[in-house]
């Protein structure tokens, strides 16, 4: 995927030299004894290329079928147009082994040649477009064929000048890519240069998309809805397609934006249907452009639908609370590191619902029942693009309170998203106590979620527990001997489970780990027969105490079923051998 559509506009330089003779000049070319000036446009080409040169006069110069143009060696001008006595066309053929390079122009006029110093440069790349016309109006997805270029996705863009907005460039190898342009309604009839930049190199093609006269028009209402609304629209076209494959999306300055569905389309005719849509509760405050297409023609309705703000639903609130301990070993020195989190928030669902989560994989079951395991699937590669949830402030801070201790978490807003969360700064041990359940108090926001108080509803794990052996200083282990690791006491049952595991590559070449959830009794082993299932290499080990608190809601709010956990988990690395 490429950068934003805004992209940047690159040019490739190009100069033409004035040529200058003494000796007088035929009344057709303009005031007697005056030297015409000459401009080649574009002054540039690539090896293999065949483009269409203009020569522009500063004065009247040329004369039908008597004027030429000569660029040298590896350079064929097949044909030459008058358009009038300030314009010709030439047909050019730049041979793929060309020399690169400046090169001076000679234009012949009635048989008086013009020496043009460095009027065109040859360089080594090059590259067209197909379809290079577009109607104002229309999104037109564009293919890109380079000669001689290296495009890189994310390193390379493309733009089409100031009336015509690339939405979407993808390079799908060094020579070949493809762009969606949307043309706005009102952009300006005529041709647009095209260029390619690919880090400090810029590849322009003059001329090389036309803005056709021609338009494409569409209206949509209501121009403007809340959040959460389902509301009934109406498209009106002018020009268009409409049709039973036809479809509508909502983009905004990122490009498509998933949190607006429409749950049903009715084409009338050509240029008329109507049907309902559904804004997300979360979806985004602002402006979206509307763009319909049947497949083969896109339309595109700027800024055709307005979201606006709708206040926070306090009866549909969710809460979610952290509060674990986190340590890793140095795999070097055998160290042990330490850190405390603790976080809270107040969030109202999606809805409609967006996404799903991974499948649950298969794990060791209680107790003392090890197992050799594929990882569950991530989900990343079939993950919705869904919008970020709004959070409602519940005031400047929020705090859990126990029988021994208060931890204070304060209120930070998350710039990327807006989101708020509370954290707890510089949390250690000491304010994390063993085997307790806190309360969760709200100091409250007038706009939000009052001063409330959810008694009991943040536990803590029951027992401090550390990792005696193995040391996990540059630890090798042969697969063909038994892993024993020894703990202190974690205090886990009955209430909470105590579960470790060895993660890797299986031999299947999935990954997968090697599990258990051993009784709370200091010491287990992993079998030759387990480790052997895990390729020989680095792999990773963990220890962890879990859980899990009461079922809980706000007063106030629908959603009953919020659940906090704890966990204080230990990780390591070693290497199988």
């Amino acid at each position: 995927m490429g950068r934003s559509w805004l992209g940047v506009v690159g040019v490739v330089a190009a100069a033409a030299m004035i040529g200058c003779n003494s000796g007088s000049k035929a009344e057709t070319s303009g005031v007697a004894g005056e030297e015409a000036a000459f401009v080649l446009v574009p002054a540039v080409g690539g090896l293999g290329q065949a483009l269409s040169v203009r020569i522009e006069a500063d004065h009247s110069a040329f004369e039908f079928g008597a004027t030429s143009l000569d660029l040298g060696a590896g350079v064929v001008v097949t044909a030459v147009t008058v358009l009038d006595g300030y314009t010709a066309v030439a047909d050019v053929m730049i041979d793929p082994v060309a020399e690169l390079g400046a090169r001076d122009a000679a234009v012949t006029v009635e048989g008086r040649t013009t020496n043009v110093p460095e009027a065109f440069t040859i360089i080594s790349e090059s590259f067209l477009i197909e379809p290079n016309t577009g109607k104002m109006g229309e999104l037109v997805d564009v293919a890109f064929v380079g000669a001689n270029t290296a495009w890189e996705d994310g390193y390379t863009w493309a733009s089409f000048g100031d009336d015509v907005y690339v939405t979407d460039f993808d390079v799908l190898s060094p020579t070949l890519a493809t762009a969606r342009i949307a043309i706005p309604p009102d952009a300006t009839p005529g041709p647009q240069d095209v260029s390619v930049e690919s880090g400090a190199l810029v590849t322009t093609l003059v001329d090389g998309f036309q803005v056709d006269r021609a338009s494409v028009t569409a209206f949509f209402e209501p121009d403007e809805a809340y959040q959460g609304d389902t509301v009934a629209f109406t498209v009106t076209g002018l020009d268009t397609n409409f049709g039973p494959s036809s479809y509508i999306e909502f983009w905004d300055d990122a490009g498509l934006n998933p949190d607006i569905t429409v749950l049903e389309l009715t084409v009338i005719d050509n240029d008329n249907m109507f049907g309902r849509l559904q804004l997300s509760n979360a979806a985004k405050i602002g402006y979206r452009d509307v763009v319909i297409s049947n497949g083969t023609e896109a339309v595109l309705v700027p800024e055709g639908l307005e979201v606006l703000d709708a206040p926070p639903d306090l009866a549909d609130v969710a809460v979610g609370t952290v509060f674990d301990v986190y340590r890793s070993i140095d795999p070097v020195s055998g160290e042990l590191y330490e850190s405390v989190v603790g976080y809270a928030y107040f969030i109202i669902p999606l809805d409609p619902p967006c996404g799903s989560s991974p499948p649950p994989g298969d794990g060791p079951m209680p107790y003392d029942v090890n197992g050799v395991f594929p990882s569950p699937p991530s989900g990343e590669e079939t993950a919705e693009d869904c919008p970020n949830p709004e959070t409602v402030s519940a005031g400047d801070y929020v705090w859990y309170e126990s029988d021994v201790n208060i931890v204070t978490l304060t209120k930070d807003v998350i710039e990327s998203t807006g989101q708020i969360i509370y954290y707890g700064t510089d949390l250690t041990l000491d304010d994390y106590r063993f085997g307790k359940y806190y309360d969760l108090h709200t100091q409250g926001d007038p706009e939000g979620i009052p001063e409330v108080t959810l008694e009991g509803i943040q536990p803590t794990v029951p027992g401090d527990y550390y990792l005696v052996e193995p040391s996990f200083a540059n630890l090798t282990h042969p697969r063909v001997e038994s892993f024993e690791y020894w703990w202190t006491p974690a205090q886990t049952y009955p209430t909470a489970i105590f579960s470790t595991s060895i993660s890797g590559t299986l031999t299947s070449g999935d990954s997968g780990f090697a599990g258990c959830v051993p009784w709370d009794d200091g010491v287990h082993t992993y079998t030759p027969a387990e480790l052997l299932q895990l390729e020989p290499g680095p792999v990773s080990f963990s220890a962890s105490s879990y859980i899990e608190g009461p079922l809980y809601g706000l007063p106030f709010s629908t959603i009953q079923v919020n659940q906090s956990t704890s966990v204080l988990s230990t990780s390591a690395s070693l290497t199988l051998e």
